[in-house]
């Protein structure tokens, strides 16, 4: 047994020693073959990079000119997505389509969570529109050698040899790009230098200059922005905070190329009459609902709501009666878990990710509605407002002043509460209760006809039908 165990003993020694040296040598080959997968995903990108780089001083026949109306749109976010990105490049195409163009479309594939409802917003998109989904690169160049942007150098390399493949024989008039994330700028930048066709840069939000962690900044990406501006035709801003902000930044953006283009509502979202009354929702006559619909984010966390609210319920016995919150849509874990510590729950109802209309529906169904502006907002209209607006409910703007609360103060059909005084809070919720009724003013109709989709989309294609003119002038 003594012989046995000694054999036994020695066996597990041998087998360990050599699964020691057959792992070291795994790793080694493993780290071996890592290094030249970078070597060589990085001289694909360095490879490709120049390719696209110098084609656009070879004269091909990729420069055919295409008299036709045809369009090049590069949107992360589109159908069957359904995140808040969507809605604007979709107004693009619906309504461009209606105007004669017709759009080849790429975009990237669509998380599972962002995914819910999509097919609803997947019946706007028009017969004869092409989607093309690029994948992400699976190109792991070497971090020192190749550019660091937004969403991925590598990523806009593979869209834009992707897009220009595509088109190839069917060469588009304009290269439109809609970010974040701002790798597509780069994309549309090379394939619109490809084609040697205007270049038009939408900013739905900012790029380098963004307060926000839902653009993330590279070592590189104020380079390529400010490359991308230079080369651009139009650059749309969607609010005018935005672009005075880029103009003052950037030396490389040419004011005379700088648009706004508010983002925008649509009509047939809503279903109401400006001629029906509302019945007024009168203090301590029956529950007062106080609705955010929209996502909870980075951008807007509750924090300073919900301490507000809480300090109002705990001091006033009776808002805990009257109050009812709605949270109404998707939420980051910070935010989730905010509002999962709140002390007061039966004043707080939680809803997940619902559809574009049953959102609207129950914003119209709301006493008051919640917009969270915090200080970096300043600049920002979260998409939000204009259905907010549309509504026709009034609006509670909690936070800092800014783009927002200048809307609503315009239309006079909310209030701004800023942060840290429960008292402003008690008062805004009193005033704002006792208003009810129906709030189709005539500044609020204009204001809305003003921000139809539909208006602001044929406002972008008058300016790249200037562009168009003026290109083929240029090459006469």
């Amino acid at each position: 047994m003594q012989y046995l165990s000694s054999y036994h003993f020695l066996s597990f020694i041998g087998f360990l020693a050599h699964a020691i040296i057959y792992s070291n040598f795994n790793v080694y080959l493993y780290c071996q073959m890592s290094k030249i997968g970078t070597a060589i995903d990085t001289f694909w990108v360095a490879r490709e990079w120049l390719r696209l780089e110098s084609s656009r001083f070879l004269p091909t026949k990729k420069r055919q000119k295409n008299d036709g109306q045809h369009v090049c749109l590069f949107a992360w976010a589109l159908p069957p997505n359904s995140n808040a990105g969507v809605y604007r490049p979709l107004s693009f195409i619906r309504y461009g389509t209606e105007l004669g163009w017709r759009f080849d479309c790429f975009q990237g594939e669509v998380p599972e969570n962002s995914r819910e409802h999509g097919e609803e917003l997947l019946a706007h998109i028009p017969i004869g529109t092409a989607l093309h989904v690029v994948a992400k690169s699976s190109r792991e160049p070497s971090f020192l050698w190749s550019p660091e942007i937004d969403g991925g150098f590598k990523n806009a390399l593979k869209n834009a040899g992707y897009a220009i493949e595509r088109l190839r024989y069917d060469p588009p008039d304009v290269v439109i790009a809609s970010g974040p994330p701002f790798y597509v700028f780069v994309a549309a930048y090379f394939v619109a230098k490809w084609f040697g066709v205007p270049l038009v840069l939408d900013y739905r939000d900012e790029w380098t200059e963004c307060p926000f962690d839902f653009v993330s900044i590279g070592r590189h990406d104020q380079y390529w922005e400010r490359r991308c501006l230079v080369s651009a035709d139009a650059v749309l801003f969607t609010t005018q905070s935005h672009l005075d902000h880029q103009l003052s930044c950037f030396p490389e953006l040419v004011k005379q190329r700088a648009y706004l283009v508010p983002n925008g509502w649509e009509p047939n979202d809503f279903a109401y009459d400006c001629g029906e009354h509302r019945k007024s929702t009168n203090f301590g006559s029956k529950i007062f609902n106080l609705a955010h619909i929209g996502s909870l984010g980075g951008h807007n966390l509750p924090h300073d709501f919900l301490g507000a609210l809480e300090a109002l319920l705990t001091d006033e016995p009776l808002w805990r009666e009257r109050l009812v919150v709605h949270f109404v849509g998707r939420r980051s874990p910070e935010a989730a878990n905010a509002l999962n510590l709140f002390p007061f729950k039966d004043n707080l109802r939680i809803v997940g990710h619902v559809g574009k209309q049953e959102a609207n529906r129950l914003m119209m169904e709301a006493d008051c509605l919640l917009l969270i502006a915090v200080p970096n907002l300043a600049r920002y209209l979260p998409g939000k407002l204009f259905d907010y607006v549309a509504s026709l409910r009034p609006i509670l703007v909690f936070g800092s002043p800014g783009e927002a609360s200048s809307v609503v103060e315009l239309l006079g059909n909310g209030l701004l509460c800023q942060p840290g005084s429960r008292d402003r809070l008690a008062e805004c919720l009193k005033i704002l209760s006792d208003s009810g009724g129906n709030l189709c003013t005539s500044v609020v109709d204009h204001w809305l006809s003003n921000h139809r989709r539909e208006r602001l989309a044929r406002t972008v294609f008058q300016i790249i039908d200037s562009l168009l003119i003026c290109n083929k002038s240029s090459h006469k």
